[in-house]
């Protein structure tokens, strides 16, 4: 196993072969001065225009690293290290200084926080994530300075500095950390927070290990009680045998650290000192308590400190955490067992494309390698325990958490499972889902949920438990016990523990009710939009004329189409399971079904001129369209998800004659950044359609391309076997196309806006939170790869017009590991083998391509290899 510092050495190679490199490593290059390097680690150079990130963690304890040096982390509401702004102190900070007759010259070991002096001295900076650990390299005078970060199962955060001296001669410099922890179950900070907390240095009497920081805060359960939440900062030192140790300094006082109130990180008066001054072992409410130390050393070779932190919320758990001793090698061994965990768990899905056909498509190293963090951002999206945003209702969403099993159910079923199982416990008896849940703080304590009632809750639940049933055939599942959550207010968003519960097939039966009840049965039989749909900020269509009726009859075409399909989805599923015990319910359904599928085609499809629109939908008994030939505002406007759900609920394989209109929609939605959600945006003060108006003018869902909806419309284009403007619309969508980006460019962005006006040119809100991951996965998935599994089955089905010569693809299916194995020879039909034996394929005429059946019969080998040539 490399130690540590020929780890960093390796990188440093890197840099500078890329750094010095003419053609600047074009194979690899992506956005945002990032780059791809060996194992799809990815190395972040200094960048002034956006910011990159990764999080570590398991089971949604989220620990985020930044490019910049930034870092927080949380776990749900608790947050053991709170999120600083953009150019404030940051609260995890690590600094040397390199002795300069009386005084030292002070480099900070991060990009933040800035320090002025420093920054004209020369100093080399740069970052690499890997799946494992973030390291913050710097490079200065003949001595290369690394800060590493990782997080284990139990959440226990560790920091491993080291200095590798390259000159002959010892160096006296000194090594300084600076730890200003927060736990506690708040997303920001207030002034009294330093009165309940409190910093002890521990003091022990052992050559390698250091002393210790015990972190004390307290939080009021009530006005006659408060809880303890601990942290214990353990210290521990390596140096080489030539090496030693001048003098150790603590402080837990943030005053003597930066040099008093006025000063900040920014400005530490101590370091420029090389001392603290008087030694401080305790600090609380009078100032913020803080761990900080100062090692002085004379270096001739390496040295290593160690810190790591745990926190935990009891005495005896707090000092067990005091008296755990480890060496450099045990967390050395740890961060391996963690990546090779992570390697192994990410190995059931697995994808390589051979070289590309055009040379100015994507490149196969970059495209390949981002395909491993989409997996890392949809596992993240769906295991979250809420507050990613860091504001009071980032809960954990029931559409986003569903979209993102979706994705993550084909290599971590298990995991995919469990989440659904716990989601599955928050809806109401009535089958209503809340749009979002949290977990409760402690037993018997209600949730916060947002109550607000989109009403396409429910669909997304629906059309991933039918896909998790079709992959893995756990019919089991649906005789899992769940309990719900009976709303008592919901303007006040207040609910309690239901007596009620039921199975999984009962919850869904439940949501299907909700779904169909909620239609406008006297007239369109489409489903109401209440609050709003996916569309979040498109939220007045359900609004009422009748000033007493809070929701009227305004119609959400997308949730409509949605719930088109997930009737197909649930009579699909109860004539698998028992076409006679469930023939009442069955019947319901497909009577509800033609209904709609009659509402749809004489209420959301409009003409004028000869020209016809899917329109996103109307209000209150029809009193204006959106997405029509005269909207609210007076113009004609295009919106995109209801043409692209035309395509992707199946509604479109009664009458493929509508491919026109959907082409022409999104030809004029289409623009530099991909397809936008709407076109024109809404000016501010348009009447009937929410708040979208209130959104600048192509950012977000106002006319620009939310990627999210994007990959919908990418996917009903693969969907209607248009390949060729999918892959040209997949190319302006994915991040490491773009010539520049705001965030991190090796995962999926939320948007990316355009306004000349305002200065806006491809930047995005946020990255990781996304659903756009989810749905590119599934797209690469059932339409790329062409891997679509059916409940007796699975079709074969790779793209037209792949722009690669060949890729490889193979994914676990229960105990088989099903590969495809595609390449492109010039034929002039499609030909498929199964072990090296022809099959004959199926023509689709809805996807127009060839595809081939493969039975689940045959799943009984280890591996089944599928070859595919076109």
């Amino acid at each position: 196993m490399k130690d540590i510092t020929r780890i960093v050495k390796d990188f440093s190679n890197e840099y500078h072969n890329i750094k010095d490199s003419k053609s600047g490593y074009t194979i690899n290059k992506m956005p945002g001065n990032t780059y791809f390097i060996d194992d799809s680690n990815i190395l972040v150079m200094p960048r002034d225009d956006g910011e990159c990130r990764y999080p570590y963690g398991q089971k949604g304890f989220n620990f985020w690293a930044y490019s910049s040096g930034y870092m927080h982390c949380n776990e749900g509401l608790f947050s053991p290290f709170i999120r600083a702004s953009e150019g404030a102190e940051p609260k995890i900070a690590f600094f040397a200084g390199i002795k300069d007759d009386e005084r030292y010259r002070v480099i900070p070991l991060l990009s933040v926080p800035v320090i002025e002096e420093a920054e004209h001295l020369g100093v080399e900076r740069y970052t690499i994530f890997t799946k494992g650990a973030t390291y913050y390299i710097t490079e200065y005078d003949n001595i290369l300075f690394a800060v590493r970060v990782f997080v284990d199962e139990n959440n226990q955060v560790y920091f491993t500095i080291t200095a590798h001296n390259e000159n002959e001669d010892k160096r006296e410099i000194f090594i300084s950390s600076y730890l200003n922890p927060f736990l506690k179950n708040a997303i920001v900070e207030n002034s009294t927070d330093r009165w309940f907390r409190q910093v002890t240095y521990i003091d022990v009497k052992d050559v390698n290990k250091l002393g210790s920081f015990v972190v004390e805060t307290y939080e009021e359960l009530d006005r006659s009680s408060m809880k303890a939440n601990y942290g214990v900062i353990n210290r521990y030192l390596k140096l080489d045998e030539n090496s030693e140790l001048i003098k150790s300094e603590i402080t837990t006082s943030r005053y003597k650290y930066v040099g008093g109130t006025r000063k900040s990180l920014h400005t530490p008066s101590a370091l420029y000192n090389g001392t603290f001054g008087e030694h401080q072992p305790i600090c609380t409410f009078t100032e913020t308590a803080i761990a900080g130390d100062l090692m002085r050393l004379k270096l001739k070779d390496n040295a290593r400190i160690d810190l790591t932190l745990g926190y935990c919320f009891s005495d005896d758990k707090k000092n067990k955490l005091l008296k755990e001793y480890t060496t450099c090698n045990n967390i050395d061994n740890l961060l391996q067992e963690i990546e090779q965990e992570e390697k192994d768990r990410q190995s059931r899905l697995d994808l390589t494309f051979g070289r590309e056909i055009n040379e100015s498509q994507v490149k196969p190293y970059v495209l390949n390698s981002f395909f491993e963090h989409l997996k890392k951002q949809v596992e993240f999206c769906s295991v979250i325990k809420g507050y990613i945003q860091l504001s009071s209702f980032s809960l954990i969403g029931i559409r986003d958490v569903f979209q993102a099993i979706e994705g993550l159910l084909y290599w971590q079923p298990e995991v995919a499972r469990d989440k659904m199982l716990e989601a599955l416990n928050f809806i109401a008896p009535n089958g209503r889902c809340p749009r979002q849940y949290s977990l409760p703080k402690r037993e018997g304590e209600p949730p916060a949920m947002d109550l607000r009632p989109f009403i396409d809750q429910g669909v997304w639940v629906i059309s991933t438990i039918s896909s998790y049933l079709k992959f893995t055939g756990d019919f089991e599942f649906l005789d899992e016990i769940c309990g719900y959550y009976d709303i008592i207010d919901d303007k006040i968003h207040s609910v309690q523990k239901s007596h009620k519960q039921s199975t999984v097939l009962q919850h869904l039966f439940d949501i299907m009710d909700y779904l169909l009840v909620n239609r406008d049965h006297e007239n369109t039989k489409c489903v109401c939009a209440l609050y709003g749909d996916w569309n979040d900020a498109l939220d007045g269509l359900g609004v009422s004329k009748d000033k007493s009726k809070e929701y009227g009859t305004g119609v959400s075409v997308m949730a409509t189409l949605q719930v088109y399909q997930n009737l197909n989805e649930m009579i699909e599923l109860l004539e698998l399971l028992d076409a006679n015990k469930y023939q009442d319910i069955i019947k319901q359904y497909k009577q509800a079904r033609l209904e709609i599928e009659q509402g749809l085609k004489e209420h959301a499809v409009i003409s004028k001129d000869n020209m016809k629109k899917i329109v996103h939908g109307w209000g209150d008994e029809k009193s204006y369209y959106v997405g029509s030939f005269n909207d609210p505002d007076g113009v004609e406007r295009d919106g995109l998800t209801s043409n692209a759900f035309w395509a992707i609920s199946g509604l479109y394989d009664q009458d493929t004659s509508i491919e026109s209109t959907i082409i022409r929609a999104f030809a004029r939605l289409d623009s530099k950044y991909g397809l936008k959600t709407f076109e024109p945006h809404f000016e501010r003060g348009v009447k009937g359609v929410g708040r979208i108006p209130n959104l600048p003018a192509g950012t977000a869902e106002n006319g620009a391309p939310y990627i999210h909806a994007s990959m919908f419309g990418i996917m009903a284009l693969f969907k209607m076997g248009c390949s060729e403007l999918a892959w040209e619309q997949l190319n302006k969508s994915m991040p490491i196309t773009h010539d520049k980006i705001s965030c991190s460019p090796y995962i999926m962005p939320n948007s990316y806006g355009y306004n000349e006006e305002k200065c806006i040119d491809g930047e995005s809100m946020h990255d990781w939170q996304t659903g756009s991951s989810n749905v590119l996965l599934k797209i690469f998935l059932k339409y790329i790869f062409g891997f679509q599994p059916e409940y007796k089955g699975i079709w074969i089905q790779p793209c037209k017009n792949i722009p690669f010569k060949s890729f490889d693809f193979s994914i676990m299916m229960g105990e088989t590991e099903v590969i495809i194995k595609y390449e492109n020879k010039g034929y002039d039909k499609r030909e498929f083998y199964i072990d090296e034996n022809r099959k004959q394929g199926t023509y689709d005429s809805i996807m127009k391509l060839d595809k081939l059946w493969l039975d689940k019969s045959l799943l009984v080998k280890d591996k089944i290899i599928v070859r595919v040539t076109d």
